[in-house]
């Protein structure tokens, strides 16, 4: 399954929401969307894929969306570049500790930083997402982490989920996924299923309806850098003309959802080494 997935279908001075692109990969089906559409920010999305159905919501700092209210009231006051809402029911039963929240890559990153400064990086992400498995240095490089360790998760009978559509609408409660601990905070929640020992002793349900939410605060879409303190990445330069993803796998890389973000700076950088290798 890995591979960056589609190309936008227009030139970047075309784009909805410049300076990014979203479409789905080619094994995600969304409802509304042909396949490499770009697809709205600010509203619902409905899509499936072989293990997944549900709907999702994409905000990112900066880009005003469809409805751009709720997006600055979403932002005001947070260190938050991003967010993304998923909401929906799992086909099978699937161990805990084979959903892997991230992205595999096919080629290898550039302009990485090695030694002691790639060393504090990881040290820096392995803070803010527990179980992290980071490898950006090989041929095909992957950054992962365990589906546990989302910020915001909750699981619901059907007709007790909330609408992803309402503004922090989504609080945190997974009982009906880990009941045999009691009163689980989302950090404490976070810590026990960042650790692959304890992720494997539960399974999706079915039955039941799963709301989770992803946020970060250190990569901008807009700009395409990635901040780690003082510390700038120009993923542009880093990416090797691979587009981001928002996605969720099994261990054996079978999608559950994968969202392509193209930043316009890659996509125009990609065209442009692609036309100077054709007259070369």
């Amino acid at each position: 399954m890995s591979g960056g997935g589609p190309e936008p279908t227009k030139p970047s001075s075309e784009w909805k929401y410049n300076p990014i692109y979203v479409c789905a990969h080619p094994e995600v089906r969304t409802k509304d969307y042909p396949p490499g559409e770009s697809l709205p920010l600010g509203k619902s999305i409905d899509f499936e894929t072989d293990l997944f159905v549900g709907k999702c919501l994409l905000r990112f700092i900066g880009i005003p969306g469809d409805n751009p209210k709720d997006d600055e009231a979403y932002f005001e006051g947070k260190k938050r570049k991003w967010q993304m809402l998923v909401q929906g029911r799992f086909k099978e039963e699937i161990s805990m500790g084979e959903l892997l929240v991230g992205d595999f890559y096919e080629k290898p990153m550039l302009n990485i930083p090695k030694g002691s400064v790639m060393k504090i990086y990881q040290r820096f992400m392995e803070f803010l997402t527990p179980g992290i498995i980071m490898d950006m240095i090989s041929d095909k490089p992957k950054i992962l982490s365990n589906f546990g360790t989302m910020q915001t998760l909750r699981v619901d009978l059907p007709g007790n989920e909330p609408d992803i559509t309402i503004l922090d609408s989504v609080q945190e409660d997974s009982s009906l996924l880990i009941t045999d601990k009691k009163d689980l905070t989302m950090a404490k929640r976070r810590k026990y299923l960042g650790k692959l020992k304890n992720s494997c002793k539960y399974t999706t349900n079915p039955n039941h309806v799963y709301t989770f939410e992803l946020f970060d605060h250190t990569i901008n879409f807009g700009t395409y850098h990635q901040s780690m303190g003082t510390f700038q990445i120009d993923l542009v330069k880093s990416m090797n003309d691979q587009a981001l993803a928002l996605c969720l796998f099994t261990r054996d890389q079978r999608v559950l959802y994968k969202f392509v973000i193209w930043n316009e700076r890659t996509f125009e950088a990609k065209k442009e080494k692609e036309q100077e290798e054709q007259q070369s």
